[in-house]
């Protein structure tokens, strides 16, 4: 890593950190960067975080930074993942908000703006707000909001935790959070999809959560993002953080018909491609959970219904039919 942990910012009164990991986007990164630069508020600055990318994306935040004060750059001397590097910028943020970035990802001209003066205005210790999804380096056309159906407006904590079981709602970038949210909480480091494990928490510890019915985010669907990928690490971290997830918000009081859903849409795509293992913990509780209940349940399209007949009729008969069609990972 270059740079000191402790480095100041010219008498610069930050009211807004921007998180940024960077690894293997060069050809996005720019698109990226650029959006940053071209932020209406004052008083923010951006943490890149060089996750020991093996490509050129090192030299272009170094060269951001040369010609823009708002930047400061770290490098990781080796690969330690997105958390890692998120929470390296969490140690570093002199605001008194945090948002984060996804490097191949861009973002409004009023990013920053709109959400840091709703949670002044309404004061949240979290804001959510909207984005839209696109498709590759020149999408031809953009999409509408995804979040559909919330109103805009203060959210009780139940209200939040059905926003961030929603499609994307759990990101990490569509909210701006008070700082003082990751004095107990970070990300967990050496997972992927590490926001499952983290997002819900920042929701119940906040004492005021506000939905921002903006799109100010434009999230990149790439061919070969870590997401479209399936690997045994992929299905196991996202076994572990799903149950775990799970097992706090019911622990917590928290019981929804999408909390439902979603354990169980979970289950059937990991018991679908996880080769049958009750030695595994959270094989057997995602196996269990999926058992529990004679009815479809709400919200599953006709598609998973009929798979989950067929586990429901059958585990074993489930099983030989997804080995066969080559599923098993």
């Amino acid at each position: 890593m270059t740079g000191n942990e402790n480095m100041g910012h010219d008498d610069m009164n930050i009211s807004v950190t921007v998180i940024v990991p960077v690894y293997k986007v060069e050809p996005y990164l720019k698109r990226c960067l650029d959006s940053l630069c071209r932020q209406s508020l004052s008083g923010v600055e951006f943490i890149l975080i060089d996750d020991a990318s093996p490509d050129r994306c090192g030299d272009i935040c170094e060269r951001y930074a040369t010609i823009d004060k708002r930047f400061k750059v770290f490098h990781h001397a080796e690969n330690k993942g997105l958390s890692a590097a998120r929470n390296l910028g969490i140690r570093n943020a002199s605001g008194d908000y945090l948002m984060f970035v996804d490097s191949d990802d861009w973002v409004h001209d009023d990013f920053c703006r709109d959400a840091y003066e709703c949670a002044e205005r309404y004061q949240a210790d979290l804001v959510m707000f909207n984005h839209i999804k696109v498709r590759g380096l020149n999408p031809e056309k953009e999409e509408t909001k995804v979040l559909k159906g919330f109103k805009e407006g203060y959210k009780t904590t139940q209200e939040a935790l059905d926003i961030i079981l929603e499609n994307e709602g759990n990101a990490a970038w569509n909210k701006i959070y008070r700082k003082s949210l990751f004095d107990d909480i970070s990300y967990p480091e050496g997972f992927v999809y590490e926001d499952t494990g983290t997002t819900y928490k920042l929701v119940c510890k906040s004492s005021c959560t506000y939905f921002l019915d903006h799109a100010l985010y434009h999230y990149c669907v790439r061919p070969d993002s870590i997401t479209t990928f399936v690997s045994p690490k992929v299905l196991n971290d996202r076994a572990r953080l799903n149950s775990q997830r799970y097992r706090d918000l019911g622990t917590w009081g928290y019981h929804s018909e999408i909390l439902d859903y979603r354990i169980k849409h979970f289950a059937l795509w990991y018991l679908i491609r996880k080769k049958r293992d009750f030695s595994d913990a959270n094989y057997t509780f995602l196996y269990r959970t999926l058992r529990c209940g004679f009815h479809v349940p709400k919200r599953f399209s006709k598609k998973q219904a009929a798979q989950w007949l067929l586990f429901r009729l059958s585990p074993l008969l489930f099983d030989l039919y997804y080995t066969l069609k080559g599923k098993k990972i």
